[in-house]
């Protein structure tokens, strides 16, 4: 049987999103879980008081039962720091299998002390409180068996040895229509909790990829920036260790712009470009390497981010798109094929090895900018790269310069030209 609470091919990406969030959710409902169990044994005292009275083994299984509930809880509590899901989700099965085993011990070891009806009761309100527990815990139905099949087990157990008396009938109604509805409660409370986590996730994606060819935005690209550009200034800021050597993190940034793209929509129209840049997309995607980020920057611009670049200008990579997009031919709408060519402009962050914070990211864009503008300027179909000069200083305006003349910055050693 399918797994219900698998997710389909086009959504694969979100699952570990969706454990987390299923993770977080358990971790939320850990005291209540346990608040409800005081509460079964509250409204069930004076019965259990008497089961206890008659079979004091029954007292120690609850007592274990609170102390295994309560150690479970403490656990989720503990395990919040544990930084991969799935470890905290197994923690939470292995600890709610216990206790469903303490609660199934409970019901075959009551049986002879109570009076059918209340072990009924007490079946009905622990598998309540079981199936209660799992609304938006389900994250398969592996999960959730574990948690409950021991509690419908025992009562089955119960309807089938014990005696035929009026009470039986109950138990079958319990056993054939209470609990088969409860578990299908919980699978569909659960399955919307899903829908609603895929549904958050998805308008998160959303907002931060571009709708015509999927990449990611400027906003994806700010925030991933946020984070990548202060790790990689950190790993300078840290001296190496010799026990464990570890070279800085560089990044590489390449800014793209498809050659005459404006003759493209102007000759053949704007579904023409629009198809153009979407097979442009898939080829940086194709071209790039896993860890890299290929970002829609607006128009027929483009941004990919190449990661641990070990100071190197990104020159190969720009050279591999430059060939991929020169042989590719582009299907268009009506059935024609074109040839389409681009410039590229790319430089390094840090800017330079011994002023790693001289420029921020976003400067490094721009000078990645200025290095395309430059190839478009100068032939087109090709690839300029911008690296620091020999007489960079600390209070040097590199980008001022660059925006002014690049020659010049050039000719005074602020930079240097990677062709």
């Amino acid at each position: 049987m399918r797994n219900p609470f698998q997710l389909p091919p086009e959504q694969a990406h979100f699952a570990p999103e969706l454990e987390r969030a299923v993770v977080d959710e358990l971790y939320k409902r850990g005291w209540g879980a346990f608040a409800a169990l005081l509460l079964v044994f509250a409204v069930m005292r004076s019965v259990l008081s008497e089961a206890i009275h008659r079979h004091p083994p029954i007292g120690r299984v609850l007592l274990l039962m609170a102390a295994a509930t309560l150690f479970r809880t403490l656990g989720l509590v503990l395990m919040r720091k544990i930084p991969s899901p799935r470890v905290r989700l197994w923690g939470f099965i292995i600890g709610s299998t216990l206790v469903a085993c303490g609660f199934a011990t409970l019901n075959a070891i009551s049986y002879p002390y109570l009076e059918p009806a209340d072990v009924a009761l007490l079946g009905m309100i622990l598998a309540g409180v079981a199936s209660g527990a799992l609304i938006s815990m389900g994250s398969s139905f592996l999960t959730y068996m574990f948690y409950v099949l021991p509690i419908i087990g025992s009562i089955a157990l119960i309807v089938a040895v014990g005696p035929a008396t009026r009470w039986t009938h109950n138990f079958l109604l319990l056993g054939c229509i209470y609990l088969p509805a409860l578990v299908l409660l919980a699978f569909q409370q659960a399955l919307a909790y899903r829908r609603e986590v895929i549904l958050r996730l998805e308008m998160a994606e959303m907002a931060v990829r571009d709708n015509l060819t999927q990449l990611r935005n400027r906003r994806a690209l700010i925030e991933f920036m946020s984070l990548e550009s202060e790790q990689v200034l950190r790993s300078w800021r840290t001296p190496p260790d010799s026990a464990h050597p570890k070279a800085a993190l560089s990044l590489g940034i390449l800014m793209l712009d498809i050659d005459h793209f404006k003759a493209v929509n102007d000759t053949y129209g704007h579904l023409a470009g629009d198809a153009v840049l979407k097979q442009v997309a898939t080829i940086l995607e194709e071209t790039a390497r896993k860890p890299d980020m290929v970002v829609r920057w607006g128009g027929e611009e483009f941004v990919i981010v190449a990661r641990d670049t070990d100071r190197k200008p990104p020159s190969r990579l720009a050279e591999r798109i430059q060939e991929r997009l020169a042989q590719h031919r582009f299907s268009l709408p009506s059935g024609q094929t074109i040839q389409v060519t681009c410039s590229i402009g790319y430089s390094v962050f840090p800017f330079h090895e011994t002023l790693p914070a001289l420029l921020a990211w976003e400067q490094i864009v721009s000078v990645a900018d200025v290095g395309m503008y430059f190839a478009k300027t100068h032939g087109r179909n090709r690839s300029v790269g911008i690296v620091a000069g020999d007489r960079i200083q600390v209070d040097s305006e590199i980008q001022a310069h660059l925006e002014q003349s690049l020659e010049q910055a050039q000719a005074e050693g602020l930079v240097c030209l990677v062709e």
